[in-house]
């Protein structure tokens, strides 16, 4: 006698009537013997297919709500190293601490979401270091035409930085920092210690203190902008940025303190001479 496998499957049905209940029916379906380990099989075997999916879906959901994602989804970051001696922050990018820095490219449009090309038009770039407490930022910049003369601050040509030292991953206007192309910026605000422009307007130095934040593994939020304004009339808004960024993103990119410092030659003969002496 042949005996059958059966499989519940449990319909909810909605009358559209007012004056019915809904109703649940059950339905069960006879699959031979001969053939019901198997299907039962292939059924247990896609609920684990959908079991994987699902998890595998949550878990890089919910990174990239808190990441800014680059190609082939990986995290947009900026590695800032631990600088060997800090630098001085007085404009001019003469520094030792900015040769072992590596630049980041500002070119991404936010106003048009599209990726800016260096052109004489505007070309940016920063690069950051770290040193007992203290972040510090370096920015180069070629602008054809700098306008540093206007009454208000949105009709200049003029660097906005985010700062994010909790590691929300969004914007906040309290750590938001506009700085105008000139020395006078007047009181700075807190976290923001030192701002220095260098050869008329086309280097900058930062320096914002941050304390235990700026140590070894950490990470903050971190976003760089520079306004391009011509005869009064903002023109672009260029960062730092993976392609498709705009104005309307919220989240903001990582910076992550590092270290690598290579030893001097002094540290290297100490070094040596403590190996020589285990001989």
């Amino acid at each position: 006698m042949q005996q059958n496998f059966s499989i519940h499957v449990e319909m909810f049905v909605q009358s559209n009537a007012g004056d019915k209940e809904n109703t649940t029916t059950k339905v069960m379906l006879l699959i031979p013997s001969d053939k019901g380990e198997q299907v039962k099989e292939e059924f247990m075997n896609l609920n684990k297919q959908i079991i994987i999916t699902f998890s595998l879906l949550l878990m890089i959901t919910s990174y990239a709500l808190g990441h800014i994602m680059g190609e082939n989804l990986q995290n947009f970051q900026y590695n800032a190293e631990l600088a060997p001696v800090a630098p001085i922050v007085d404009g001019y990018l003469d520094d030792p601490a900015w040769e072992i820095a590596i630049p980041g490219k500002m070119e991404q449009d936010l106003i048009s979401g599209q990726h800016w090309h260096e052109s004489p038009d505007f070309t940016g770039s920063f690069a950051a270091v770290w040193r007992n407490g203290f972040l510090y930022v370096a920015i180069k910049l070629t602008d054809d035409q700098i306008e540093t003369r206007q009454t208000k601050l949105l009709r200049e040509d003029h660097l906005i930085l985010y700062l994010d030292p909790h590691h929300s991953g969004l914007k906040d206007d309290l750590y938001r920092f506009d700085i105008p192309m000139r020395n006078d910026t007047g009181v700075l605000k807190s976290p923001l210690t030192r701002v220095e422009w260098g050869n008329d307007g086309q280097t900058c130095e930062l320096s914002f203190r941050l304390d235990d934040i700026a140590s070894k593994g950490n990470t903050i939020g971190f976003c760089i902008a520079y306004n391009d304004v011509d005869n009064g009339q903002l023109q672009h808004r260029i960062t730092w940025a993976p392609d498709g960024y705009t104005e309307e993103d919220e989240f903001l990119a990582d910076l992550v303190f590092t270290a690598r410092i290579e030893p001097n030659k002094q540290q290297k003969l100490i070094q040596w001479g403590r190996i020589k002496s285990l001989y």
